[in-house]
């Protein structure tokens, strides 16, 4: 029996499917066709129990870098063959020396699911990844100011763990079915910034998200579980961020000012290649930290720290890929928040960190799949 309380990591006679296929790696020679594919099924059972303990099992297989394909009907055989090389291969060596101490490793390889699927969410789906982690952060500061208890479930606060008002509050009671409606209704107020703050900006959409929560007392609704708010926030979120991107109908994709074409950082997915996802991550976390250490004002910084991260979820999205519309200077000054005319010293500046973080990277392989549009030289984007 493995740690989550299933018995996929045994065969028929009882074997512990994991252990045993690490060891046999010890051995010379490729692995017995047999025992492989006992491993990818049970593999294959783990990866679905965690997508459904995520609520990932009905969300789009792109979510998690797995493109091409609309179900995961399709797409898990992908997944599973890069969660196998992600657990015995990156990790081999480590799960071996967990054997020469311990009488088993399947509880590890069952463990290394959960951070498997948090970073490649958190990689390809930057949006979710992020309501995520504000929501929690906002009902961890709850909890410790005794405005919410945990009442069952994970103390850490995950999808499964069940809070209420007050301590002695019933976790089995229902939640009601207007939860879900209330909880999208947050994003009236939240959107964009529950996307694209960070540091202190963000603390304030926690804060905000506090006072959300202390409301739902007053509806009537003694207890409920995390996942009960992650779940519409999300979607919600995901469903008005693709609606704020489409374009407005006659709208030019990029406007131009006064007898000047305006430049654009265009930063676009990677594609499904591994050394190009982490060339994708390298620049986000490159540019970013290039604007921390800039000699600028703080309210400069928080404009470049958001139009940066806008454009890095934008891209996760797809939806600034080439011969796609894009959105005005305009409407995007006007969804985060920043001066319009304080839009083309930020492109300039983001371009120019960009330039550098290429640069750093120049010997690698290319990247110029990632980033389009961003430099002086490179394709200016005008309205048509």
């Amino acid at each position: 029996m493995t740690t989550d309380g299933s018995d996929h990591g045994e065969d028929a006679a009882g074997t512990r499917i994991f252990t045993h296929y690490v060891r046999s790696l010890d051995t010379e020679g490729p692995p017995e066709p047999n025992l492989l594919a006992a491993v990818r099924e049970a593999l294959r059972t783990v990866l679905v129990g965690e997508l459904r303990r995520r609520g990932l099992w009905n969300a789009p297989p792109s979510y998690l870098g797995v493109y091409g394909c609309a179900t995961w009907a399709e797409g898990l055989d992908e997944l599973v063959a890069e969660f196998h090389a992600f657990v015995f291969v990156d990790r081999l060596r480590s799960l071996q020396a967990q054997l020469a101490v311990k009488p088993n490793v399947d509880g590890l390889v069952s463990l290394n699911v959960r951070h498997f699927l948090h970073e490649r969410q958190r990689e390809h789906d930057p949006l979710g990844a992020q309501v995520f982690q504000v929501l929690q952060a906002a009902v961890r500061g709850a909890v410790a100011a005794g405005e919410l208890s945990v009442l069952a479930g994970d103390d850490r606060i995950r999808n499964d763990t069940v809070l209420g008002f007050q301590p002695d509050a019933d976790p089995t009671a229902p939640v009601g079915a207007d939860l879900r409606s209330l909880v999208a209704r947050w994003n009236d107020d939240l959107l964009p910034d529950l996307v694209t703050l960070r540091g202190r900006r963000q603390e304030e959409v926690e804060e905000r998200l506090r006072q959300h929560l202390a409301r739902l007392s007053g509806a009537g609704i003694a207890a409920f579980r995390f996942k009960d708010l992650i779940d519409p926030l999300k979607a919600d979120a995901r469903r008005r961020w693709a609606a704020l991107l489409e374009p407005a109908a006659g709208e030019a994709g990029v406007e131009r000012g006064d007898d000047e074409a305006s430049r654009m950082v265009h930063l676009v997915r990677p594609d499904t290649g591994f050394e190009e996802r982490q060339l994708f991550r390298y620049l986000v976390a490159c540019v970013l930290a290039a604007v921390e250490r800039l000699s600028v004002s703080a309210g400069t910084r928080g404009y470049l720290t958001t139009l940066w991260q806008f454009l890095r979820v934008e891209a996760a999205g797809g939806g600034t890929q080439e011969g796609e519309g894009r959105l005005s200077r305009r409407r995007i000054a006007e969804l985060l928040g920043i001066p319009r005319d304080r839009l083309p010293e930020l492109y300039e500046t983001l371009g120019r960190l960009l330039q550098g973080c290429r640069a750093a990277n120049s010997g690698k392989p290319s990247v110029t799949a990632l980033v389009q549009g961003s430099m002086p030289n490179d394709r200016r984007e005008v309205a048509p």
